[in-house]
């Protein structure tokens, strides 16, 4: 990992933040430059442990954002599938396949089930996620309504089960869901967004007393506005609120399902600042964790601990595990990835996996870490070409399985992006 950029090209890069064009154009140009200097890159990846790829050859096949399993506990596999190129931003009349495969089975050619949706991103698909063992649900679009909808399929009953007024963005069980304004995040950050519907205008994103987060129960299909953005504003306010434009993203329902992290972040002009907050699922309470200006990935540990990648109180970037009883901060492993600067996190039992940007030589690096002892292992590195920047980025967005056995990636390494998987060891997953 020698190739990762240093201290003081971080701190340059987080001076530039203030001027968000003059950055992007400045981190591109010298990414660029770095690459040709550094070498270039030598093999499409590296890994220690076999990989296999999912979908047909002649597809792009990836699965989307790192806070959910492709895999069931019935081992069925979730991941979305085109034809189209993925190397551009999506177009409103573009669709992709939400696809199921067999994964006992180890057959990745040929899924048993493949639906259709036009709501999607390349950064978190459609939210396509596993409800049980059988049930899944994910975005769509109802063009005759106008809205964006999410539907549930059964894989033992290959049909649509049910379909819901309110798009999905996190889920617990078959109990209940969380949704939010994805037309909002098309105007604010459109990666996350959709784009059959126009993105809201100034007036729409200024009105914050009727959007937010919405809570709905699975069983009757009612929902309500748990917090509205005037609710979250009016939670340990800043003068500044009032003179941002504001926004909801990266919900994340604990274990115990009774309560959720999420991001409340607001701009101005380009500049965004963020802030974590924990609430309730029931509506009963809402307050702020940390705001110190940055939270980018978080990921649950158990119910009252949080793996982030945040701005600490002393202004340090890096990895925290947030004590949720007392909102303190404990630097992950003394801060021992920290250099390797912001990652996508997930945890089972005592490990977690996390992943990296690309080096100044394109490329990604997948670690494996355990909690108790402190070790961390490198699993592999990924190529990432130029090709695929911005919106159609593709991070490594690194999964567990249930059981804690498989690693799920999505990756650009051979020139086309794909879902991959690796199996690990008995000691590892243990």
């Amino acid at each position: 990992m020698d190739n990762q950029y240093g201290v003081a090209e971080r701190r340059m890069a987080r001076l530039l933040s203030r001027f968000p064009r003059i950055k992007a154009w400045a981190k591109s140009r010298y990414a660029q430059a770095a690459y040709y200097l550094a070498g270039r890159h030598d093999v499409p990846y590296e890994a220690k442990r076999p990989i296999r790829d999912i979908g047909s050859p002649g597809a792009s096949t990836f699965f989307g954002y790192y806070d959910k399993s492709p895999l069931s506990t019935d081992g069925w596999l979730l991941c979305h599938s085109t034809v189209l190129p993925t190397d551009r931003p999506v177009r409103p009349q573009d669709s992709v396949n939400v696809q199921v495969f067999n994964f006992s089975t180890r057959q990745f050619v040929r899924p048993v089930m493949s639906v259709p949706t036009q709501s999607f991103n390349w950064q978190q698909g459609a939210r396509a996620q596993w409800l049980d063992g059988d049930q899944f649900i994910f975005n769509d679009f109802d063009a005759s309504a106008q809205r964006y909808i999410s539907r549930v399929y059964s894989v033992s009953r290959r049909c649509e089960t049910r379909r819901y007024d309110h798009p999905v963005q996190d889920s617990w069980r078959r109990e209940y869901f969380l949704a939010l304004n994805y037309r909002r995040l098309y105007a604010l950050r459109p990666e996350y967004g959709y784009s059959n519907l126009p993105a809201l205008d100034e007036a729409g994103v200024a009105r914050l007393h009727d959007d937010g987060l919405w809570y709905v129960d699975q069983h009757s299909g009612q929902s309500r506005l748990l917090y509205s953005l005037r609710d979250i504003c009016d939670t340990d306010p800043s003068p500044d609120f009032a003179h941002a434009r504001h926004k909801i993203n990266h919900v994340m329902i604990g274990p115990g399902g009774r309560q959720f992290a999420f991001l409340h972040r607001y701009l101005f002009g380009r500049r965004k600042f963020d802030r974590l907050m924990l609430a309730q699922a029931d509506g009963s309470g809402l307050r702020v964790v940390c705001a110190n200006g940055m939270v980018s990935h978080c990921t649950w540990v158990d119910d009252f601990t949080l793996l982030c990648f945040l701005r600490g109180p002393d202004g340090h970037d890096g990895y925290y595990l947030v004590d949720l009883h007392t909102d303190t901060l404990q630097p992950l492993l003394g801060g021992l990835l920290d250099a390797m600067g912001d990652g996508h996190p997930s945890t089972h039992g005592h490990h977690f996996i996390t992943d990296c940007y690309p080096d100044r030589r394109r490329m990604q690096h997948l670690l494996l870490g355990d909690l108790r002892t402190g070790k961390v292992e490198p699993l592999g590195r990924f190529h990432h070409g130029f090709r695929y920047g911005g919106q159609a980025r593709c991070d490594l967005h690194p999964r567990f399985c249930p059981q804690g056995r498989y690693v799920f990636l999505d990756s650009v390494c051979s020139g086309r992006r794909r879902l991959y998987f690796l199996e690990l060891s008995a000691e590892e997953e243990s």
